[in-house]
């Protein structure tokens, strides 16, 4: 690979899960809004909080607006930021295993404060997994190139 080639996971795009469009019916915007703050609290103390440069509370909103739609609420994302292509916004950023696991994981931290079904948590954290892999766009960790022999 070549050091800016973009980096495609094979399987393509992760299929959608009926159960995914149901939360926001049982989590509401309110929760589902502080579940993604929550989130950004805990990635501006990780590894990859160079990654979520500037404004964190519209970065926040973004992505509530985002889950939101996800999770089968309002279209909130697509009328105030334009189609979603996540894939293609993420491309700017180097993401490998290692970034992905990390952002995966204040996810999933961040859902043990909230007092949600079990099944739900799981049908959530299996979108993520999915989705978080697609975003991988390198295979090694973007440190590696800058580390000299």
């Amino acid at each position: 690979m070549e050091p800016n080639e973009i980096y495609t996971p094979s399987g393509g795009p992760p299929p959608s899960n009926p159960n995914i469009k149901l939360l926001f019916q049982k989590w509401g915007e309110t929760q589902i809004r502080k579940l993604v703050s929550d989130f950004y609290d805990l990635i501006q103390k990780s590894e990859i909080r160079w990654m979520f440069q500037g404004d964190w509370d519209l970065a926040k909103e973004k992505q509530a607006d985002f889950m939101i739609q996800v999770l089968g609420g309002p279209s909130y994302y697509i009328e105030k930021w334009g189609p979603a292509r996540m894939r293609m916004r993420h491309f700017v950023f180097p993401i490998s295993e290692k970034e992905r696991a990390i952002w995966f994981q204040c996810y999933h931290d961040a859902l043990q404060g909230f007092d949600f079904e079990h099944e739900d948590k799981i049908d959530f954290l299996y979108f993520l997994d999915g989705f978080s892999a697609w975003m991988v766009n390198r295979k090694e960790p973007p440190w590696e190139k800058y580390k000299s022999d």
